[in-house]
């Protein structure tokens, strides 16, 4: 369990973050300049770095972005952690509220970071020796 984390540690931590910021009632104020499409980029750039943590964890662990696991951890996961977010928003967690534009801002952002993920990670990182692989 400890080398899964020491692995796969950025992912589960980052999951949590995003999970916990889209529960809370109220969003600390980053006084960021306002603007119509503010909430739908903050929702795409959450999950750019969501599958980008998500894909370079599983390169470095020697998975192409052509392996099953990479697209359902980088595509699959993100796209229905966030619809599933989306749902506990509407249903559970008042005043917050679930809207499929939020929903379609996550995609979006999860396909960008995918193969943003791919450019990046195939340019500047090399896979970890076999010895330090979790499979």
């Amino acid at each position: 369990m400890l080398r899964f984390f020491r692995i796969y540690g950025m992912s589960v931590v980052y999951s949590l973050f995003v999970l916990y910021m889209s529960i809370v009632p109220k969003l600390p104020d980053l006084n960021l300049p306002d603007f119509d499409l503010k909430d739908k980029i903050m929702h795409g750039g959450a999950y750019v770095v969501l599958s980008m943590i998500l894909c370079y964890e599983l390169y470095r662990q020697r998975y192409s972005f052509s392996d099953k696991w990479m697209l359902l951890w980088g595509i699959v996961y993100p796209i229905l952690f966030g619809g599933l977010i989306e749902l506990l928003q509407e249903n559970f967690f008042p005043p917050r509220s679930g809207e499929w534009s939020d929903w379609l801002a996550d995609i979006i952002g999860t396909l960008i970071g995918f193969f943003l993920a791919k450019w990046l990670c195939q340019k500047f990182f090399k896979p970890e020796d076999k010895g330090l692989s979790c499979r």
